[in-house]
């Protein structure tokens, strides 16, 4: 019987050799035991099944491409068995191999060779993390809602690489983990989508396929074969797996899948393109707020000058478009205060800049408020997540209630 505080591991190599050196060095650490062994993926993957480790140290690559590497077999068990951590192995230092091996859902990447400390450091931190997010989870069991009760957030910017989706998948998981609700993101960056891989989802259905088998009107039940589960209680809808796809996705569509999921969840956040597309104006259309996503240069205030003025224009309430100042840091309070007056709006919640913390989590597939929630990202975050919930706490001050409007419930959910 495993103790409490014990990591079970499989080791997959298709070297007899590195096995059973791993083998010997993982002895010398009480807190680990070696449970298995694997010479491929396919024989990886059949092990995880049976005998359910908490840690996979899987070889990158493993005979033949395919359905034998440690790719593959990575993707497959993130996919089936979520709650087994993997943690890849290769002789590559590239960046390319470390973003396809977190793509697939590995939790970390160890270069060979190694020594005994870098191996044991990684293997504890990763386990610790695993477990740390699975005991913090709500169960994923589905529950069908009062149809259209679910509440719709759209993030969007008319200024591409501002960190709209990294605002994004945060917000949503910030929120699940303290609602303890059935929380969705819906990606209709359709071509280019990066969800899914913020994530460390590796999605097989995709909103194509919704789209695919529509006949006019969704089926929910239908619908939730398409969504995939991640590793931090909230579920994807994933973009389009190939940009080609994308064409298929038509406004209709859009419209449908949110009418659907509005029954199914009790928060929806919506990620979009830089273009006020058709169908990122269906989702506007059935929006209850939409964040918009400034950044502090003069190309973005430019465009966002324009975007207001085009959803002005379409008769968007304003007091239900919300300004969010993204990697704010540098900016001194006049400067924040001439940022407001040249838009004539006020910013709802400032989020600093964090370049090297956000870039660490996207690198890792893990949202910083969970790998890093006392940073100063995850609390500006976290903020913004109480004023979605109507949570009054000590980082929301009067001044920011006003901001938001007759206070936060008043603001944030205001009737249309």
């Amino acid at each position: 019987m495993a103790r409490s505080n014990e990591i079970t591991l499989l080791i997959a190599d298709d070297s007899e050799e590195m096995r059973e050196t791993l083998k010997t060095l993982l002895t010398f650490n009480e807190k680990i035991r070696v449970v298995g062994e694997a010479a491929d993926g396919k024989e990886a993957l059949a092990k995880v099944e049976s005998l359910k480790p908490n840690l996979v140290l899987m070889d990158i690559n493993m005979g033949v491409m395919g359905q034998s590497d440690g790719l593959w077999a990575t993707k497959e068990i993130s996919l089936k068995y979520p709650q087994t951590g993997i943690i890849i192995i290769s002789v590559q230092n590239e960046g390319d191999y470390m973003r396809q091996a977190m793509a697939a859902g590995a939790r970390d990447y160890l270069v060979k060779p190694f020594d005994s400390d870098e191996l044991f450091k990684t293997i504890e931190a990763v386990a610790e993390r695993e477990r740390a997010i699975w005991s913090s989870l709500p169960s994923s069991s589905t529950t069908v809602k009062e149809a259209g009760s679910g509440k719709v957030f759209t993030i969007f910017s008319p200024k591409g690489g501002v960190g709209k989706s990294v605002i994004t998948s945060n917000l949503a998981v910030e929120v699940a983990r303290r609602t303890h609700k059935r929380v969705l993101i819906v990606d209709l960056d359709l071509q280019f989508g990066d969800i899914a891989l913020l994530l460390n989802v590796s999605p097989k259905s995709t909103i194509a396929h919704v789209a695919e088998m529509s006949t006019g009107q969704i089926d929910p039940e239908a619908l939730e074969l398409h969504i995939s589960d991640s590793p931090y209680g909230v579920r994807i809808l994933a973009a389009p797996l190939k940009p080609e796809y994308a064409e298929v996705v038509t406004p209709q569509i859009v419209k449908e899948v949110l009418s659907a999921v509005k029954g199914l969840y009790d928060y929806i956040f919506i990620d979009t393109v830089p273009n006020f597309g058709n169908e990122v104006l269906a989702a506007m259309d059935v929006s209850d707020e939409i964040f918009l996503v400034v950044a502090p240069d003069f190309l973005t205030l430019k465009n966002i000058t324009l975007g207001l003025g085009v959803m002005d224009t379409l008769n968007y309430p304003q007091k239900h478009v919300h300004l969010i100042l993204n990697r704010a840091q540098s900016l001194s309070a006049v400067r924040i205060k001439d940022i407001e007056k040249g838009l004539q709006r006020k910013i709802l919640i400032e989020i600093p800049s964090d370049g090297e913390a956000v870039v660490g989590s996207i690198n890792r597939g893990q949202p910083l408020v969970v790998s890093n929630p006392g940073s100063p990202v995850a609390k500006a975050i976290a903020e913004l997540a109480g004023m979605i919930i109507g949570e009054e706490n000590g980082n929301v001050n009067k001044e920011r209630d006003e901001k938001a409007g007759k206070g936060l419930l008043g603001g944030i959910f205001g009737k249309r």
